[in-house]
C-alpha cells in the first residue's frame, strides 16, 4: 500500500555527527510533505517517529529537547511524546492541493553517541473516497558517524563480477569537501554523485581486478586534511595484461580441445568464438573421380570475411589418396561457418582455444 502524499527527508549535517563525552552534537531533520498527484488529497495527520534511546539504531535519548515547527501557518506541528511528532491541518481533512508542499522541521536534536543507522517511521492518515486510511511511508534511514570521519561505508554492491560486468559504489560522507575517485589510471571528481550525504557511482565494464580509492580533501582549522577509503572488486576469468612473465610449473597455451563434426551431408553449421583460437583439420577422399572439400568461412568484427578451403582429389583412388589439411586462425567474437561436400571421404576438424570456452553453435 502506497501513501497518498510524497515525503522527502533532509538531515543537517549529513551524515549526522554523534555526540561525544565532552560535547553534544545537534542535528536538524526536515520532512517535506508534497502532493505530487493531479487531485487534492484530504489529510488528517502526518506523524514522524524518531527512534529514541541509545544504540546504533537510536537517534536521540532526549526527545523532549526537540522543537517541531512548520512553514505553513494553516498547519500545526506538535510533540505527542516519546519522540512522536504530528503535523496537522487546522481543520482535519483539509485537502492538500496538487503541487503543494509543507515542511516539518525538527530542530535541536541531540544526536546519540553510538555510530550507526537510524530509521524514521513516517505515517499518514488521509481521507480517500470517504475512507480514512493510515499508511506508512517508505522507510527513511539516516547515518550517524564519528565527528572526525569525512567518509564511511565505501563499498561496491558486488565484490566479484563476470568479465565485462559493472559495479555500483556507494558511500556516506560529509557534504562540503572535494571528493575524487581513483581506479586504474583514472581519476573522477564525484561531488556531483552525492546527494544528502550519500554517494552513488557506477563503474564502466570491468575486465580485470580493480582497486578503487575515494579521497576527501578539505581544510580543518586552517590545515589541509585528506581522508581516504579503499575497496576492490575481482573479475571472474579476467583479461591478462603483463610485461615480462616468469612461470614456474606447467603453462598451457590452449584451453580444452573440441572436436567438430565433419559429415558427408552437404549442410552448413555456424559457430561463434568467445575467444581467440585455431581450427585445424583435414579431408580425404577415397574416390578417383570425385573431389572432397572442407570449407571454413570466418567473419570477424575487425576484418572482412575470409574463406579457408581444403580439397582432396587423387587419380589413384582408394586409401592411397593424399589428405588435404587445413589451419584456420579465428579471432575472438568471430562467426565461423563450416561446410563439407563430396561422396566417399573422411575428415576431422578440431578447435584449439587460446583461453576457455568451446565454439558455440550459433543461429544467424
Amino acid at each position: 500500500m502506497t501513501t497518498a502524499l510524497g515525503y522527502r527527508v533532509h538531515a543537517t549535517p549529513s551524515p549526522l555527527r554523534i555526540s561525544t563525552p565532552d560535547r553534544d552534537r545537534h542535528a536538524t531533520v526536515e520532512v517535506v510533505v508534497t502532493n505530487d498527484g493531479p487531485e487534492p488529497v484530504p489529510c488528517d495527520t502526518v506523524t514522524v517517529a524518531l527512534p529514541t534511546g541509545t544504540g546504533p539504531g537510536r537517534l536521540t535519548a532526549l526527545p523532549a529537547a526537540v522543537t517541531a515547527t512548520t512553514d505553513d501557518p494553516a498547519w500545526t506541528a506538535e510533540h505527542r511524546g516519546g519522540g512522536v511528532f504530528a503535523l496537522r491541518p487546522a481543520a482535519p481533512g483539509t485537502p492538500l492541493p496538487p503541487g503543494a508542499r509543507i515542511t516539518l522541521t525538527l530542530s535541536g536534536i541531540v544526536v546519540d553517541s553510538v555510530p550507526g543507522t537510524v530509521t524514521l517511521d513516517i505515517r499518514e492518515t488521509a481521507a480517500l473516497s470517504g475512507l480514512r486510511e493510515r499508511r506508512p511511508a517508505p522507510a527513511v534511514r539516516l547515518a550517524k558517524a564519528d565527528p572526525d570521519a569525512l567518509l564511511r561505508n565505501f563499498r561496491p554492491d558486488k565484490v566479484s563480477v563476470a568479465n565485462g560486468g559493472t559495479v555500483t559504489l556507494t558511500w556516506e560522507c560529509e557534504e562540503g569537501p572535494h571528493y575524487e575517485l581513483f581506479f586504474d589510471d583514472q581519476r573522477v571528481v564525484v561531488n556531483g554523485f552525492i546527494e544528502d550525504g550519500n554517494g552513488t557511482w557506477s563503474s564502466r565494464p570491468l575486465t580485470r581486478a580493480t582497486a578503487f580509492m575515494l579521497l576527501a580533501s578539505t581544510v580543518q582549522d586552517g590545515v589541509p586534511v585528506t581522508y581516504g577509503l579503499t575497496t576492490a572488486v575481482t573479475v571472474d576469468i579476467p583479461d591478462l595484461e603483463v610485461g615480462d612473465l616468469d612461470a614456474n610449473g606447467t603453462v598451457r597455451l590452449f584451453g580444452r580441445a573440441q572436436e567438430l563434426p565433419v559429415t558427408t551431408q552437404s549442410t552448413a553449421t555456424t559457430y561463434f568464438a568467445d575467444t581467440d583460437g585455431v581450427l585445424t583439420g583435414y579431408v580425404k577422399t577415397t574416390r578417383a573421380d570425385a573431389m572432397a572439400e572442407l570449407n571454413v568461412l570466418v567473419t570477424s568484427p575487425d576484418i572482412t570475411r575470409q574463406k579457408f578451403s581444403a580439397q582432396s582429389w587423387d587419380p589413384r583412388g582408394g586409401t592411397d589418396n593424399q589428405e588435404a589439411s587445413l589451419l584456420v586462425p579465428v579471432p575472438k567474437d568471430s562467426t565461423v561457418r563450416v561446410t563439407s561436400k563430396g561422396l566417399d571421404f573422411s575428415g576431422s576438424l578440431t578447435w584449439f582455444p587460446f583461453g576457455t570456452g568451446p565454439l558455440r553453435e550459433h543461429t544467424p
